[in-house]
Order: structure tokens, then C-alpha cells, then sequence
């Protein structure tokens, strides 16, 4: 499965969508998310099939490694989206600092703290795969 930006941006707006719909002055049920998210994956999934007749095995878009495979894309585009808006908005809270309460806040501690996170999410995504590519180099073909 190729990854556009439209598929990034539309697992992005398919959580913001949801988040805004539950969101309450007790913050985001996440259990109200993700069925709500599921509720949606079924029209993200492709309809590709990969099959090796050699071996008998199959998968389309009702198996469990495909839907995993789709919701690790949601929430990985949905996180670095998020923190990506929050450092090109310098997202910040304190209106004591010089930008005030104008929106977007333009705070270059805002951004710099956002970039630090935003760095460190990226790498635990890079390094999950390293692992993993490492884990499996010696049954490359």
C-alpha cells in the first residue's frame, strides 16, 4: 500500500473528526475513540489482496494484520500531523507570554518545546523499525 499525503491527511481528519465529536470538559474518553475510529476503518482499508497460492495464505482487507496494519497508520499520521500543526503554530498556553491570547500563539517556546517532542515521537517510529528490520535480517531473501 503506497501512503499519499490525501491518506495522511485523511487519517488525520477521520481521529480530529471523532476527538471533536467527544470531547468533554473531562478531556477525550480514548475507549469512545477507538470504537468510533473502528466504526470508520472499514471505507480506509484497501481493497488489495495479497495471496501466495504456493502457500495457501491470504490476506484482504477482514484480516486482524491488515486493520493493524491501517490503525498503526491512523494513529502514527495522526500524532506526527498533530505535533507537526503544533510547531508550525508555536502552540501555547500561557498568554502572560508576549504573543497574548492571538491565535496561532506564534510562541517560539511553544514551537522549540512541540519540535522536541515531535523529534523524539519520530524517533521511536524510525527506531521500532529498526529493531524489528534487525530482528528479521537473517531471513531476508
Amino acid at each position: 500500500m503506497e501512503i499519499t499525503q490525501a491518506n495522511i491527511n485523511e487519517f488525520y481528519n477521520l481521529v480530529q473528526d471523532q476527538i471533536s465529536k467527544i470531547t468533554t470538559k473531562e478531556g477525550t474518553d480514548i475507549n469512545i475513540l477507538l470504537n468510533n475510529i473502528m466504526t470508520n476503518l472499514d471505507h480506509l482499508i484497501p481493497s488489495e489482496i495479497y495471496e501466495s497460492q504456493e502457500c495457501g495464505v491470504r490476506y484482504d482487507r477482514n484480516n486482524l494484520e491488515i486493520k493493524m496494519w491501517i490503525l498503526s497508520l491512523i494513529f502514527m499520521s495522526w500524532t506526527l500531523m498533530n505535533l507537526t500543526n503544533k510547531v508550525k503554530e508555536g502552540h501555547c498556553q500561557n498568554i502572560n507570554h508576549q504573543h497574548g491570547d492571538k491565535n496561532p500563539r506564534e510562541c517560539f517556546d511553544g514551537r522549540k518545546f512541540h519540535y522536541s517532542i515531535y523529534q523524539k515521537c519520530n524517533k521511536s517510529f524510525y527506531d521500532s523499525l529498526g529493531v524489528i528490520e534487525k530482528d528479521i535480517a537473517e531471513y531476508r531473501l
